[in-house]
Parts: C-alpha cells; sequence; structure tokens
C-alpha cells in the first residue's frame, strides 16, 4: 500500500510520531479531480499522506487567522 492510498482508507489516520499524536477526526473534503491526483503526487514526494498535507494545511490557516484576529482585538 502506497503513502497515498493509506490516506484513502476510511478509518485510517495520517501517520504522526506517537509522542506528539492528538486526537484527531475524520472528515469528509471535495476536491477537484485535478486537485486530488496533483497532492497525493506531493504527497509522495514529502513521504506523507494527502491527510497529513490537508491537517498541516489547516493548521497554518487557523494559526494565521488567529494571529491576525488577536492583534485586532489588542490594536483596538
Amino acid at each position: 500500500m502506497t503513502t497515498s492510498d493509506a490516506a484513502e482508507q476510511p478509518g485510517s489516520a495520517p501517520p504522526r510520531d506517537a509522542a506528539s499524536a492528538e486526537p484527531t477526526k475524520p472528515i469528509t473534503i471535495m476536491l477537484p479531480d485535478d486537485v486530488l491526483k496533483k497532492l497525493k503526487i506531493v504527497a509522495i514526494v514529502r513521504e506523507t499522506s494527502v491527510s497529513e498535507l490537508v491537517a498541516d494545511a489547516a493548521a497554518g490557516v487557523v494559526r494565521r487567522e488567529l494571529k491576525k484576529a488577536l492583534s485586532k482585538i489588542s490594536g483596538e
């Protein structure tokens, strides 16, 4: 089974370091076919899973947006 195959299996969790593992929840997202195909290639090149790439991207959005929100609150 390849890294990208594991990401497609229902209930499969992204590979994480056991020491830093946080509880995760499964979600369903809809992506255009071409985006998903390219995302799988990126995952293979980075030796990770599609789930891990999406989780990292989502965490980045949360960090950026919270930082912006906090700077607005503290600047008022």
